[in-house]
């Protein structure tokens, strides 16, 4: 039988503290779409100032994504919630934040190279492969985006069907494959062709490629957090 409801969350303090966390998986999901964005506009359009624009627009969401954390954990400072699950809550929330963190660092270091984007765009005259590599990064930017979708929508799920949260927390273990088997895919392809590059624009951006790889991992770090947390809330 599914359980459908949470028994702790009968004071008004504690149903403020889940719409917060609510909130900001959201915010959280909004980060990742814009990095998205920033991937299509650097590797599909070739369109720098436009990266740099979105660039500035997630630092600006990741931001307000962080100011609902501080929210959140506010309110279990001020009690909310029983003792015994505030640490598990708190734990939950900053891993939440570190997959908005580590989507803005990704983004950060790709803006600040930007011979690289100049060497791509030299190489891919070079060889179509290069091509290939930027279209599969973006469709990596596009299946970590519904990694973390999933991930909010476990979120939502919590407080109304935990069976529900628990499956769609498994499910982003699932995505959070896929995406490392693209990154895989991308990582080798890039050594093989690496004699068409420098050797910093190989080191910059298989550096980039792990970091921007790291953001679905936070949203696996995240769900097996949730699994905890939900057995410890199931009624």
């Amino acid at each position: 039988m599914e359980v459908m409801a949470i028994s702790i969350l009968g004071g008004r303090m504690e149903k403020d503290a889940f719409e917060i966390l609510r909130g900001n998986a959201k915010a959280v999901t909004a980060v990742v779409k814009k990095f998205e964005e920033v991937v299509k506009a650097y590797f599909i359009d070739q369109d720098t100032e436009k990266a740099e624009t979105l660039g500035r627009e997630l630092s600006k969401l990741e931001t307000k994504a962080d100011g609902g954390r501080r929210d959140f954990l506010a309110l279990l400072n001020r009690g909310a919630f029983l003792p015994a699950v505030r640490g598990d809550l708190a734990w939950l929330a900053e891993r939440l934040d570190r997959v908005a963190d580590t989507a803005e660092g990704a983004m950060r270091v790709l803006l600040l190279r930007k011979h690289l984007a100049t060497e791509l765009r030299k190489v891919e005259k070079k060889n179509k492969k290069i091509k290939d590599i930027e279209e599969r990064l973006f469709k990596m930017a596009g299946t970590t985006t519904a990694t973390v979708e999933l991930l909010q929508e476990s979120v939502e799920s919590l407080t109304i069907n935990i069976d529900d949260a628990l499956r769609k927390a498994h499910d982003v273990d699932n995505l959070e494959h896929q995406v490392d088997l693209i990154e895989g895919s991308i990582v080798n392809d890039v050594y093989e062709l690496e004699k068409l590059f420098s050797p910093l624009s190989v080191v910059q951006l298989i550096d980039f490629i792990r970091r921007f790889g790291n953001i679905s991992d936070r949203a696996e770090d995240m769900s097996d957090s949730m699994a905890i947390l939900a057995m410890t809330l199931t009624v």
